[in-house]
């Protein structure tokens, strides 16, 4: 009788038996080890994507030194979590603490997976794509930046940072080789590539050796494009080479060097500019010429602009003694004499007319190119926008040339009060007709001299290299730009679709009958728009119903997966400096490559949950984690 009671009791009261107290009980701890382990992901997270060392001098949180950023921010949580306090001071398992560097790597690669494959996912959904790729060393290791452009679910242009891979090799067949074999890992078919972009390197764009020709005999509909933003730098970079300008910005980057490189030099400028100037604490010091940047060049003449003044007396006080008076920091100070052989030097030429007006005419001329430098860094930029503003800035310079007597009128006057400042008088060098290598055009005047050797010149050189440039960029938009509605519906222009419709048969789900989808697609928008007709790829994706109008959005998504320029992967770069410092150098590649998708998809949120059961599941866990037959609730 006992024994059936028991049974009875077992089936109706089951929470009594004590195997279920038992499973109660480990439920419980494993309830708190989950916990515990998502605050430790919590605190690996948190540095990861504020981009800050995890580990310290050593490993332990007990003993003199520094343990680390992230076991300093588990002790920080302890004090306000006592779960979280209990494992760390006295642990059920010393040997299942969970905050090793390798358990560290091992939740950096799960954490990474997470955000990886949610958008390998949406480029899977999208099926076409563009890769763009790009090179760079950090600590004499050559990083390859690997980036993916895609429409996604929702219609939005995306660029996206996948991985850096090491190459122990730069050439063409190497790097194409790194990208077809990332692209395999990650489960991607490299016949659905469609647009490639990189800069203008040889190993990368030649027809014969380079990365393009490698990728396209994989898949051979992967137009190659240029980066534009490359290719606007080419522009200035090549239209500067004339002789003036040339000088001119060699001579401001030896000033820029000699205050910037050493404190006391740089102390007198700022003093000059602290008793000269109202609000000088606003005034930016300043500022190195980028090489490759045209956006960071900009402002570098910006601030020379505004310092020129101030930097010709603080060249007066170290080459000459001037004024004492005034009560500038370091002006009494005893100046080497390379310093003062050197400040002289350079005072003689920035006090130039010739300095000055071909200073002022650069940087007037140059200006136009700010803002689409700037424009054409954005990832949901597509290519016909970047061809309108290309376009736009080409019919700019070509107008200042046509008016060159109005604007570079403007330039001299502007450059002859900038010298008044400074005590010169406007002049012309004297004229050498046997010289070929230098500016000797005759003229009546120093503005007509100026005009017909500085300006003219400067401005069919940035024209001419536009066009030159720019070239590719007008080739790829001449094919897909009839997809524009306000294009495709313009009278004066009557788009030819037969080379698309035949290059992208393969691509498209019924190309025969393409041209009947194209009557229904122009009534759709002469009724849906009266005069406000999407004026982009972008724009367009957006309002195109892939049901209704299948052949259209296809080729309206390969357009927009065109990049016009390859600044995605400039952008993972900066990462990388913030990232991998000197301090971090000896970084694994694949704990590099995880932190670098921690960091850049810094808003990407991650469901800790998961998180904890696929780091449950890739070893057997000292730790119990999950139940292996039931979920807990």
């Amino acid at each position: 009788m006992s024994a059936s009671k028991l049974f009875v009791d077992c089936i109706n009261k089951p929470k009594l038996t004590l195997p279920d107290r038992f499973d109660t009980t480990r439920r419980q701890r494993r309830v708190e080890n989950r916990h515990i382990l998502k605050m430790i992901i919590k605190a690996i997270l948190f540095c990861g994507k504020q981009c800050i060392a995890l580990r310290g001098d050593h490993e332990e949180m007990s003993g003199m030194g520094n343990p680390g950023n992230f076991l300093s921010l588990l002790s920080i949580l302890s004090e306000h979590y006592e779960l979280l306090q209990r494992h760390l001071q006295a642990p059920r398992d010393k040997s299942a603490q969970y905050m090793s560097p390798q358990i560290q790597n091992e939740l950096l690669s799960v954490l990474s997976k997470m955000i990886l494959n949610d958008i390998l996912k949406e480029i899977r959904k999208a099926k076409f794509f563009a890769i763009m790729a790009d090179e760079a060393t950090s600590h004499n290791d050559e990083q390859l930046s690997l980036c993916l452009r895609f429409v996604d679910e929702g219609k939005n242009i995306r660029e996206e940072f996948i991985e850096f891979v090491h190459m122990d090799n730069v050439s063409g067949h190497s790097i194409a080789t790194a990208i077809l074999h990332s692209l395999d890992e990650k489960q991607l078919d490299a016949t659905h590539i469609r647009p490639q972009t990189y800069d203008g390197a040889a190993a990368m764009s030649s027809e014969n050796v380079g990365v393009q020709k490698r990728i396209r005999e994989v898949s051979p509909l992967a137009m190659y494009s240029h980066c534009a933003g490359h290719c606007l730098n080419l522009v200035i970079v090549h239209s500067c080479k004339i002789p003036l300008v040339r000088n001119t910005i060699d001579k401001m980057k030896e000033v820029c060097l000699f205050f910037n490189y050493s404190p006391k030099r740089e102390g007198l400028l700022k003093s000059v500019i602290s008793k000269e100037v109202l609000h000088a604490e606003k005034r930016k010091p300043l500022l190195n010429l980028c090489a490759t940047r045209w956006a960071e060049r900009h402002s570098a003449y910006s601030h020379f602009y505004a310092s020129y003044v101030y930097m010709v007396y603080s060249l007066e006080v170290i080459a000459h003694g001037l004024h004492q008076d005034k009560g500038y920091d370091h002006a009494q100070g005893n100046w080497a004499s390379k310093t003062k052989q050197d400040a002289s030097g350079l005072l003689a030429s920035i006090t130039s007319f010739d300095f000055i007006l071909s200073f002022v005419t650069v940087y007037v001329m140059l200006s136009h190119l700010d803002g689409i430098s700037k424009k054409l860094q954005s990832s949901s930029q597509d290519i016909f926008q970047a061809y309108e503003m290309v376009t736009e800035v080409s019919q700019v310079y070509r107008k200042l040339k046509h008016d060159a007597v109005v604007h570079f009128g403007r330039c001299y006057a502007q450059a002859v009060r900038m010298a008044e400042k400074i005590g010169t008088t406007p002049d012309m060098p004297r004229i050498a007709k046997r010289q070929i290598d230098r500016s000797n055009t005759p003229a009546a005047t120093p503005e007509e001299y100026y005009r017909l050797n500085l300006a003219i010149p400067f401005l069919d050189h940035i024209s001419n290299e536009f066009e030159q440039q720019f070239t590719g960029l007008s080739a790829k938009c001449g094919k897909l730009i009839g997809l524009v509605p306000t294009v495709l519906m313009s009278e004066d222009v009557e788009p030819d679709f037969e080379e698309v419709v035949n290059t992208y048969t393969d691509d498209l789900p019924s190309p025969e009958l393409f041209h009947h989808e194209l009557c229904r697609w122009k009534l759709y928008l002469s009724d849906k728009f009266d005069d406000n007709l999407p004026s982009s790829i972008a724009e367009t994706i957006k309002i195109c119903d892939q049901a209704y109008f299948p052949n259209i959005y296809v080729l309206l998504q390969i357009a927009a997966t065109i990049p016009p320029t390859s600044c995605e992967c400039e952008r993972s770069f900066s990462a990388l400096r913030r990232l991998n410092t000197f301090n971090r150098a000896c970084m694994g590649q694949k704990r590099l490559s995880a932190l670098a998708l921690i960091h850049i998809h810094y808003d990407k949120e991650l469901n800790l949950d998961d998180a904890v059961d696929i780091f449950a599941k890739l070893h057997p866990r000292r730790m119990d984690l999950q139940s292996i037959i039931f979920h807990d609730e």
